[in-house]
């Protein structure tokens, strides 16, 4: 029998350079929703050995103590104070998203592909990066109302493709679009079922001082403006008024309102909203123990109370930075009852979904990215009292009606104990069907294989350069308009960019003299600074040309560290 010869196309499979890949979120070892989004994606692509992988971590710093489970390249972001490059990183909000540092990375990893997660306000520098027609861009934005806004939806428009977290935030987005954005799919986030499952309830429940008959309602929220903290606390006053008009004493002293959330913050003031409702018996609240690490709930006393484990006055509520572990969350999800999600507004709301893995039932407001929850795990969809435009987002927000939550309280909590079993083994089952980490990455791979088995690869060898813009050049005699289309024809060789809404919101300010900078403050604005932005960006263009052509090599610390990095690995 002679040799089989493989055939051709089996030698450019085997010489074919992998799909390099590049993420820009918060660091994969921050426990934050985008930071966790990361650490399960990144590890599932690392695993198949298929691509070429480099993470640009916002809130990441050089050598950092929490990098050691990155098993990829790693760009740090950040700097710390003492460093006399924090001056330069504080001077914009958006470099502690990256935009300071971006071109570098980019030129030095030449990344195929560009993956972003975050929040519109955090990806948005990477349209206007004069690299930007190098990489293939995907963005899946948080969509948590509608409308978005026209830059917005301008700006997803330019990507080469869109996921979302959720159905709801697709169809926003398809329908404000008229279908022309390059959707892909819903990729939610999914769960660590290892960590967020049903437990012993009763053991937690004695462990927190919270007695086995209690009726719990939950919520996990941070204490922010958009989140309803006044208003939940409306709603169980209402509760607990009805149950006093009722002469039900049975159960307005054993139901609890559980709030897990921080203060001080840049939020509500709780012990206000407390009095004011007169809740203060009524409202338990998450402690965290910052000498000994008791995790321990209780009555509000105060943003700090002595432990009662090892007796110091150390004992706070959980923020951001200093929060409980993901398996200490879990324990205080098991407490719950029902969990409530209530907001105007929300782009995911990731504890609804953690909630309920755990086996507990949900009621939630029926607007944005919520009413995946309804659709998906069979949510009590909490009626719209009313809705209104947000002068900051001019985007749609809503208030929940506290009544119709009430009514559902009370009906719930007056179920018999089979009934509310079935329904937290109801809510337990449809989670992990709907929110499992390998189904969301089967989608990534699905659609980042399509893209190598198409050939595609970067060309960073390509590219021009435009011709300077002299910004004292000017013709009065004719529009606004015309010289504005001149320029982008002749300097920046492209005159589709005249529909480009930021650059016709900038000809529109030039044409009315001033620009809105914020909802308070008003600055004046003609075509001269229109000018100057195009030459801004014509000068990037050129420099970064300049770089790449020059093969220029960096030395800085967070390049050089991301080297040493990956030879580790």
């Amino acid at each position: 029998m002679g040799v089989l010869t493989p055939p051709p196309y089996f030698y450019l499979l085997m010489t074919k350079p992998k799909l390099k890949i590049l993420m820009c979120s918060e660091a994969s070892f921050i426990n934050s929703g985008f930071g966790i989004y990361t650490k399960e994606l990144l590890n599932r692509l690392y695993d198949t050995d298929k691509y070429d992988i480099a993470e640009f971590a916002s809130y990441g710093f050089v050598n950092d103590p929490r990098d050691t489970s990155i098993r990829w390249k790693y760009y740090a972001n950040a700097v710390k104070d003492g460093d006399p490059r924090h001056k330069e990183y504080s001077s914009r909000g958006d470099n502690q998203f990256g935009r300071w540092r971006f071109e570098k990375v980019l030129l030095d990893f030449k990344p195929d592909v560009v993956i972003d997660i975050r929040d519109y306000w955090m990806t948005a520098y990477q349209r206007t990066s004069p690299l930007r027609k190098f990489f293939h861009w995907v963005l899946m934005p948080t969509v948590d109302s509608s409308p978005q806004q026209e830059e917005w939806i301008d700006t997803f428009l330019d990507a080469d493709a869109i996921f979302t977290y959720s159905d709801w935030g697709a169809k926003v987005l398809k329908d404000q679009a008229s279908g022309k954005i390059n959707y892909i799919d819903t990729t939610s986030p999914g769960i660590d079922c290892n960590v967020f499952k049903p437990k012993d309830r009763n053991t937690i429940r004695s462990n927190f001082g919270i007695s086995e008959d209690s009726f719990v309602v939950g919520s996990v929220m941070r204490n922010q403006k958009r989140k309803l903290i006044p208003e939940l606390f409306a709603t169980f006053r209402i509760i607990l008024d009805k149950l006093e008009a009722n002469n039900n004493k049975e159960l307005a002293d054993k139901i609890f309102l559980y709030l897990h959330t921080s203060y001080p913050d840049m939020g509500w003031d709780i012990p206000e909203i407390l009095r004011q409702n007169r809740l203060t018996n009524k409202v338990l609240f998450t402690y965290l123990c910052k000498s000994c690490g008791k995790v321990s709930c209780s009555k509000f006393q105060g943003p700090s109370k002595v432990c009662d484990r090892c007796l110091a006055k150390a004992s706070s509520f959980p923020s951001v930075t200093d929060g409980v572990s993901s398996e200490e969350l879990s324990n205080i999800y098991n407490i719950f009852d029902l969990y409530v999600q209530y907001s105007i507004c929300e782009g995911f709301g990731m504890p609804q979904v953690e909630a309920g893995a755990c086996g507990v039932p949900i009621a939630t407001v029926n607007y944005s990215a919520m009413c995946d929850i309804v659709d998906r795990l069979n949510a009590y969809p909490i009626k719209i009292k009313s809705a209104f435009k947000e002068l900051e987002t001019k985007a749609i927000r809503v208030y929940p009606d506290n009544q119709d939550l009430a009514e559902y309280i009370l009906d719930l909590a007056s179920q018999p104990k089979p009934i509310l079993n079935k329904k937290r083994f109801e809510t337990h089952e449809l989670t992990h069907k709907h929110y499992d980490w390998n189904n969301t990455f089967k989608k990534w791979e699905k659609y980042l294989d399509s893209l190598d088995s198409s050939g595609y690869r970067s060309n960073w060898n390509t590219g021009e350069y435009l011709e300077p813009l002299n910004t004292q050049i000017n013709n009065p005699s004719n529009s606004n308009f015309d010289n504005l289309l001149h320029i982008l024809n002749n300097n920046m060789k492209n005159a589709s960019m005249i529909g480009d809404q930021k650059m016709l919101e900038l000809l529109n300010s030039s044409d009315y003299g001033f620009v809105q900078n914020g909802p308070t403050s008003i600055l004046g604005y003609g075509f001269q600074d229109l000018k100057e932005y195009i030459k801004t960006n014509i000068d990037n263009n050129n420099q970064a040309k300049q770089a790449k052509d020059s093969n220029i090599t960096f030395d800085e610390d967070f390049i050089l560290y991301s080297k040493l990095k990956n030879k580790q690995q």
